[in-house]
């Protein structure tokens, strides 16, 4: 995989929205079980022209502040996947099947003009996939409707590359990824857009223990990330912290 000295975070919003005859706020206290309506409350206002602006902060093996710098997130274009990269499981073997809403997917362009494709499918899954029809499989997901401590199904990634600012490489094997509901609505978090209530999801793997955690805030998205990487010495530090600094929502 492609050096990861600089890594493309995947970025996404909540948007939350009225309704008239019961709460669908999924951080109300009527509503913590996460049982809310799609489409009546998007949980990723993914519409072309939404953008989304980071400041990063990088640490060397120390934990020590090397570089700082700031990137925006946007919406570019709405895509079509290849149905013959779909993987069909039984008994739904027939392409002619596979409803509509799985097949489009928005195209993102964010860090160092990297792109990705994001999807909210019908099961309330945000689904994150590399652009390329031919990486459909290598996807990540975050289960708005999760209970806490659920933890979404494997998938497996390629050897990683990564390299410090200190000047320290280090690889890891093909392993498989995973996250999991940490905590939702039972606490609040400072950033520079304020305090709020959040989705607190931990990306995590079957064999290192390397991990990220995701910070998503009701009606902005992803408001903070930092992720954790053992050094050469058998020490978990962090190495990258993104948060958000402005957004714009068409």
């Amino acid at each position: 995989m492609k050096n990861k000295t600089i890594i493309n975070l995947f970025l996404f919003a909540v948007l939350l929205l009225g309704a008239c005859k019961e709460n669908l706020d999924p951080l109300s206290p009527g509503s913590l079980d996460g049982k809310y309506s799609l489409g009546i409350k998007s949980l990723v206002p993914l519409a072309v022209g939404n953008t989304w602006t980071y400041n990063v902060v990088l640490y060397d093996t120390t934990g020590a502040v090397r570089t700082r710098y700031t990137y925006t997130l946007s919406v570019k274009d709405t895509v079509t996947a290849d149905t013959n990269n779909i993987p069909l499981i039984p008994p739904s073997t027939d392409r002619k099947s596979i409803k509509r809403e799985s097949l489009v997917w928005f195209l993102l362009k964010g860090e160092s003009g990297m792109t990705a494709c994001w999807q909210v499918d019908s099961l309330e899954n945000l689904r994150i996939r590399k652009s390329d029809d031919s990486r459909f499989y290598e996807q990540s997901a975050f289960n708005f409707r999760a209970s806490v401590g659920d933890t979404t199904s494997k998938r497996f990634i390629d050897t990683d590359t990564i390299t410090w600012g200190s000047g320290d490489v280090i690889i890891s094997a093909a392993d498989s990824v995973k996250s999991t509901l940490v905590s939702k609505g039972v606490d609040t978090l400072r950033t520079t857009l304020g305090s709020g209530q959040y989705f607190h999801y931990r990306e995590s793997y079957s064999t290192r223990n390397d991990y990220t955690n995701y910070y998503f805030k009701p009606g902005f998205g992803l408001f903070l990330s930092e992720k954790y990487q053992r050094t050469p010495g058998g020490t978990m530090v962090r190495i990258r912290r993104d948060e958000l600094v402005s957004y714009y929502f068409k």
